[in-house]
């Protein structure tokens, strides 16, 4: 009879199979990455995995919310920055930018290209879009309010913002840099 793992060790196991699994998603599409190289990756059987996970797709799902989760909170983090709207707004758009694209892969997964993916991520991708466009225009806001930019609606500025940040950084040949930030936000506050 074999006894059963520690907590503290079942959880290293779980966490070591996630990050292997977000590095191979954020790598390649989601149907090219096969259970038997995540294994490997994660130094654990493959039979291991399924201990943790019931599918392919409720790991991705796991992997790529942790991501989104690391990505949230990143730009909260540079919303909270008491340096003026503008320069805020360049750096929030530069966190997102780095972020999405390290996700560029499962992103266009849940885009829809591939059949494979359910409704649940796609669910999980909006509400997590959501909440990065509310950190958007609050930083909006704030300016509206220091008279930094000029009135207009920030949900909406949020969601224009947020549909040019994934469209740059998913884009095959596109930028995903500071200077694609600055671009980004000079088109946004000068036209």
């Amino acid at each position: 009879m074999t006894l059963p793992l520690p907590s503290s060790s079942r959880n290293d196991r779980r966490q070591r199979i996630v990050l292997a699994a977000s590095q191979l998603f954020a790598e390649r599409a989601y149907v090219e990455v096969q259970m038997d190289e995540l294994a490997k990756a994660a130094e654990v059987a493959k039979a291991t995995i399924y201990r943790y996970f019931n599918s392919k797709e409720d790991l991705f799902l796991e992997a790529l919310d942790g991501t989104m989760n690391e990505l949230v909170a990143e730009v909260s983090r540079v919303a909270d920055e008491s340096a003026p709207a503008p320069a805020v707004l360049r750096q929030v758009i530069a966190a997102a930018l780095k972020s999405f694209a390290q996700c560029t892969a499962a992103i266009r997964a849940l885009d829809g290209s591939d059949a494979a993916l359910g409704e649940r991520g796609r669910a999980m991708l909006r509400r997590r879009g959501r909440q990065i466009r509310e950190e958007f225009a609050r930083v909006l806001q704030r300016g509206i309010a220091d008279q930094d930019f000029r009135g207009f609606d920030p949900d909406l500025a949020s969601r224009a913002i947020l549909g040019a940040v994934r469209m740059t950084a998913t884009a095959d040949d596109g930028p995903n840099d500071a200077a694609a930030a600055r671009t980004l936000t000079d088109l946004l506050l000068h036209g």
